[in-house]
């Protein structure tokens, strides 16, 4: 309250009241203000680089606002149906995308990745091993090797091979030997039956410890040529492709999408998690609020303010989104109890008594 007097009468100061309100109203979304508001903003966010971290940031309020935020609620009721809208819109506009991925990556990224492909440890040795251990690549190399057998023992075969028996057969012919090729022939029947019954069962235990030395070979060899030539090989293939020929479809875009967000909710409803945030950011805050803010900002690696062209472009942006608010009820019933509280606070000349 003013609690001043003042040489007018009350009736005045209602009609001083009622034109402050809209002089405001209008000063404050008129073309004048969109200028002002782009200075102000960058003016402001200039001024502040100097001001400490712990006059802008409340520890208690900055954690209780996160925890406002990250709730299984607010993922599951706000942001579901949006992560999962977006990501199927990403995914059709990504299949129509007719240049390959790999014009979207600049030389020197390219550069770069070719780089990273090349460490030897890029495939981590744990999961190297993991995969040897799953009954899938045991399978895949049984059925491999009992490929590469078959025909092996088909070549080598002296039943069959034209080295062996049968040529025998044909040098001995004219001695009239065609009992013995009868006994032969079955011979070689009664091999092949029992062949391929064997082969199968000596992989069947052979073929693990074939894909465990196949695992410490790549693992032992990562660093050689041809081994750094296949991922980066590898690396050069992915970027030649177009999205649509490497992405999900879109029933599995759309499963990843909800996965995505069932494990966001979830971590938001762990309450460890939310305790163990709340420490960060108390302990943080804390370390730093006598700090001005472009130091803290310098420490984690951030410019110690925002370029001004980058600020006033945002904030001509934001104008429009202003004046709305501005012109809502509710932010007009706001201004209009302000303007009321200080005309009220006057005593008129025609109140003193």
């Amino acid at each position: 309250m003013n609690d001043r007097s003042v040489q007018t009468t009350r009736a005045a100061l209602e009609d001083l009241k009622t034109r402050h309100i809209a002089f405001l109203k209008a000063r404050l979304t008129s073309p004048a203000a969109r200028a002002e508001w782009q200075k102000t903003v960058a003016d402001v966010l200039d001024e502040l680089r100097f001001a400490p971290l712990g006059q802008l940031v409340e520890p208690g309020s900055l954690a209780s606002a996160l925890d406002a935020a990250i709730t299984k609620q607010t993922v599951d009721g706000a942001l579901r149906p949006a992560i999962e809208r977006l990501a199927r819109e990403v995914h059709a506009q990504l299949v129509k995308e007719r240049a390959t991925i790999g014009s979207f990556v600049p030389e020197h990224a390219q550069k770069g990745l070719a780089e990273l492909v090349a460490r030897p440890d890029v495939l981590p040795p744990k999961l190297v091993r993991e995969i040897a251990e799953s009954e899938a690549a045991r399978e895949v190399m049984r059925e491999v090797m009992h490929d590469g057998l078959k025909q092996f023992s088909e070549r080598v075969n002296p039943f069959v091979a034209e080295w062996g028996l049968p040529s025998l057969m044909k040098k001995l012919g004219p001695f009239g030997l065609g009992g013995v090729g009868k006994s032969i022939d079955g011979l070689r029947v009664d091999f092949e039956k029992r062949l391929d019954p064997e082969i199968r069962k000596f992989l069947l235990g052979f073929s693990q410890k074939a894909v465990k030395n196949a695992a410490e070979s790549i693992l032992a060899r990562g660093n050689e040529p041809p081994f750094v030539a296949l991922r980066q090989r590898l690396a050069r293939f992915l970027l030649e492709q177009r999205f649509a020929e490497v992405l999900l479809d879109v029933d599995a875009t759309k499963q990843g999408a909800r996965i995505g967000v069932d494990v966001a909710a979830h971590l938001a409803a762990n309450e460890e998690l939310a305790a163990r945030r709340r420490a960060f950011v108390t302990a943080w805050v804390k370390e730093n609020e006598a700090k001005p803010v472009s130091e803290v900002f310098a420490s984690l690696g951030l410019p110690d303010k925002p370029p001004r062209e980058i600020v006033r472009a945002l904030a001509d942006a934001t104008f429009p989104a202003l004046t709305a608010t501005i012109t809502t009820p509710a932010a007009q019933a706001w201004l209009a109890s302000i303007v009321t509280e200080f005309y009220d606070g006057l005593v008129a000349s025609d109140e003193v008594g």
